[in-house]
């Protein structure tokens, strides 16, 4: 499998409820995936659901020309962003990278970035993690162990209110068939921030505890990245400025 050493992300929010956006047919030369996902779960639609009032289109690129084109082109790929009442593109490079998804390669998940570009970033400089889960969709899933990892989520999202050095999170379903994995956007202002949050006692740290003991999803990653450029707004502020 190609792996990725670069992403893009278009963050929209509507001011009403909006179906789930179409696929993204025209790709172009060097994009491994590009989808857009709805943020189901804060417009209270559940997984199942098919409205939401905000939205992300998430690419994985095989180097920076294929990211800058994603980005400069969203308003002919993505038209639906001009009735947003807010939207913020950013072309991001990976600078930490484990675990195992199903985004480029839905028959065979596994790593997706291979870690590049910027070797070190400053530790008092803002960064994008994005997080995601993954099952395996046969028969004999216990759907009762995707219904607890998806409370768990729930419970962190809410007591994440308030978080020291947090912009915003949000958690994306994507709408396709084979089942993409689903991802948590974050925003940090630094380093320290995110570990404290991350690896300090609380609620998150239950939770990953638990999925390393219980396995309550098949997969899980994690990746961290700077952001090499961006435009617009989201939560009316710059997310990369505190």
């Amino acid at each position: 499998m190609s792996l990725a050493t670069y992403a893009t992300i278009t963050l929209a929010r509507f001011d009403s409820l909006q179906p789930q956006k179409p696929e993204i047919l025209d790709r172009g030369e060097g994009v491994h995936f590009l989808s857009t996902g709805a943020d189901l779960r804060a417009a209270y639609t559940g997984p199942d659901g098919d409205t939401a009032f905000k939205f992300v289109t998430y690419g994985l690129h095989s180097d920076e020309a294929s990211a800058n084109r994603t980005m400069d082109d969203r308003a002919r790929t993505l038209p639906w962003l001009s009735d947003a009442s807010e939207v913020w593109s950013a072309v991001l490079v990976p600078i930490r990278h484990f675990g195992e998804a199903n985004h480029i390669d839905p028959s065979n998940p596994g790593e997706e970035y291979s870690v590049g570009g910027i070797l070190t970033h400053p530790a008092d400089k803002p960064l994008v993690v994005v997080t995601s889960v993954g099952w395996e969709y046969t028969e004999d899933l216990d759907m009762d162990r995707l219904r607890e990892f998806s409370q768990g989520v729930t419970s962190v999202r809410v007591g994440m209110s308030g978080v020291a050095g947090l912009h915003s999170q949000q958690t994306f379903f994507f709408p396709s068939e084979p089942r993409q994995d689903p991802i948590t956007v974050t925003f940090w202002r630094d380093f320290a921030a995110m570990r404290d949050f991350a690896y300090g006692s609380g609620l998150h740290r239950h939770w990953v505890k638990r999925q390393r003991e219980e396995k309550l999803g098949d997969r899980t990653s994690f990746t961290r990245f700077a952001v090499l450029r961006s435009e617009g707004t989201w939560h009316g502020a710059d997310p990369q400025a505190f």
